[in-house]
């Protein structure tokens, strides 16, 4: 995941930074990159009063978070096609990394991903083999 500090941090006088305001044209891009965002003509927006629940015009959704800014803890954009991954490399682990949808075939085949280890133990199973 890129460094999405400029999502929570204003300026003292309480304006919108420009790495914000960049930030969010980016955020804007990324959304209306991928054609299952659209529904009724709108993406999700994520600014604290509507909370992913309503879709508007990308351009209305500009506004909204340039105006209100972005609900809490939204630096990864799961309900705009990002995916959350842990990865283990090289025996060190990142944690919250995310990527786009392409990376979802490579973490469900991850070992350390704990939703799979969830099941799997739900289901007494062992690396594939029933114990």
């Amino acid at each position: 995941m890129d460094d999405r500090l400029w999502m929570y941090q204003d300026s003292p006088q309480g304006l919108r930074r420009i790495d914000y305001c960049n930030g969010v044209q980016g955020f804007i891009n990324f959304a209306t990159s991928i054609p299952r965002n659209f529904t009724r003509g709108g993406i999700r927006c994520p600014c604290r009063k509507c909370q992913n629940k309503k879709y508007l015009h990308p351009d209305v959704v500009m506004m909204h978070l340039l105006h209100k800014g972005f609900i809490e803890n939204y630096q990864c954009w799961y309900a705009h096609g990002e995916v959350f991954v842990s990865k283990r490399r090289m025996g060190e682990t990142m944690v919250g990394s995310t990527s786009s949808a392409s990376n979802v075939h490579e973490a469900a085949n991850d070992n350390t991903n704990p939703y799979r280890n969830m099941v799997m133990d739900a289901m007494r199973m062992n690396q594939g083999n029933v114990s």
